[in-house]
This record gives C-alpha cells, sequence and structure tokens, in this order.
C-alpha cells in the first residue's frame, strides 16, 4: 500500500513539473510574439508629417505672442493643439470646431509664456499639431514646429528695440514635423522664412527637404508660380 502511494506521488510530481515546464514554455512563446508584433508594428507604423488637406498656415509673431491661423481645403472636423496640451484639452492651447459639420478655418492664440513655448534667449519655439482625428494620432496628420525670433541686429539700438509693448520679431518660420512626440526632431522637412514677424506655409509652394525664404506675398507668388510653370 505504501509503495502505491508512493508511486502515485511520483506521478503527480511528474505531471506538475511538465504542467510547469509546459506553462513556462507558453509564456515565452507568448513573450516572444509581442516582442515581434511590436518590432513589426513600429517599423509599419511610422507617422510622418503631412501638409495633405491643408491650404495653408499662417503665423503671426506678436509682441508678447504667437498667432497661427490655419486654413483647410475642406471641413475639418479634428483638433489643433500645441504640444503637450492634448491631455488638458483647454484655451488658449487647444482648439477644435464649433460645429459638428466642421470648419475650414481654425485660429489659436497665445502669450509667449503659454502652451509650452520654448525661450532660447529672444528665440521663441513651439509645436501646434493639425489631427483629423479628435482622439488619435493617425498618419496624414500634421505638425508645425513655430519660430519667433526677436534678436536684433547689433547695428540696432538693442536696449530701445526690447522694450516688449514695441519689439517687433525680425524673423519668423514655419517647419513642417511629424505629430508623433516620438519621432527623431532632426529629419529634414518642409520649411518657410521670414525676415518679418509674419510667415505663411502653403503646401502647393513648398518643396521638399528645403527652405524656401519668403518676402511679401507678392514676391514670392510671382516668382514660385512662374517656376512651376516651367516645371
Amino acid at each position: 500500500m505504501l509503495k502505491l502511494k508512493n508511486m502515485l506521488l511520483i506521478l503527480l510530481g511528474c505531471n506538475l513539473l511538465l504542467a510547469i515546464h509546459a506553462t513556462g514554455n507558453n509564456n515565452k512563446q507568448q513573450q516572444q510574439n509581442q516582442e515581434t508584433w511590436e518590432q513589426d508594428l513600429s517599423d509599419t507604423f511610422k507617422i510622418e508629417g503631412s501638409d495633405q488637406g491643408i491650404q495653408k498656415v499662417n503665423l503671426k509673431c506678436g509682441a508678447n505672442s504667437m498667432n497661427v491661423m490655419l486654413e483647410t481645403e475642406k471641413p475639418f472636423t479634428g483638433v489643433m493643439y500645441t504640444r503637450g496640451s492634448f491631455y488638458k484639452q483647454t484655451a488658449p492651447c487647444f482648439m477644435k470646431p464649433t460645429s459638428n459639420q466642421g470648419t475650414r478655418t481654425l485660429e489659436m492664440n497665445f502669450q509667449l509664456d503659454q502652451c509650452q513655448t520654448l525661450k532660447d534667449g529672444e528665440l521663441y519655439t513651439n509645436i501646434v499639431v493639425i489631427q483629423n482625428d479628435p482622439e488619435l494620432i493617425t498618419p496624414g496628420d500634421s505638425a508645425f514646429s513655430l519660430e519667433c525670433d526677436f534678436r536684433q541686429p547689433r547695428s540696432l539700438d538693442v536696449e530701445a528695440s526690447m522694450q516688449a509693448r514695441d519689439r517687433v520679431a525680425t524673423k519668423s518660420k514655419i517647419t513642417l514635423t511629424s505629430p508623433d512626440p516620438a519621432a527623431p526632431m532632426d529629419n529634414l522637412h518642409n520649411s518657410v522664412f521670414s525676415n518679418s514677424d509674419t510667415v505663411e506655409y502653403i503646401p502647393k509652394f513648398s518643396k521638399p527637404n528645403e527652405t524656401i525664404r519668403l518676402g511679401t506675398v507678392e514676391e514670392v507668388t510671382l516668382p514660385l508660380t512662374h517656376q512651376r510653370d516651367e516645371l
């Protein structure tokens, strides 16, 4: 009788060891499958900045503020916000259409000490994200790096020109970038800049991996249109 009990205990122990071993193999296989899936997912869904569907983006650098105007080709039903402001979803750092039918124009105006604006001396930068889905970043979304440069040439009277209420930006710049905050920022994208406090990004006038200097609207439109006709 004792021998029979011992044999049963041995069999139970073997079955338990086999079950633990099988469970370990299953967990290891599931982990490997998950790692492979995550790797494949990261390789497949790389969200680059897109300006499709955008008619123009205008940046006006005020003495103490940034004003951003978005115009789209079709009614826009998504959201526009400065990077880092999505979860709070409060103005002036987050904007969305007031109508369920969408709108073709959205405007955002915020102070230079608001909405995660970065300051480097007298250079102020921020990133505005244009998200077509109100909840998720998806391929086809846009993001624009905005720059207001108040640094003055040495030939000017710096003390007089740096008064906050009177100062005027000497340069402004808009650069297309990725809406994904995890994407590297060192990739070269379309960019336009102006030696004034106002600059306008128009997709059809922009070229990949090229920075375009803008003068007045008349100075820009005629040469670029002429160049496109020649091509």
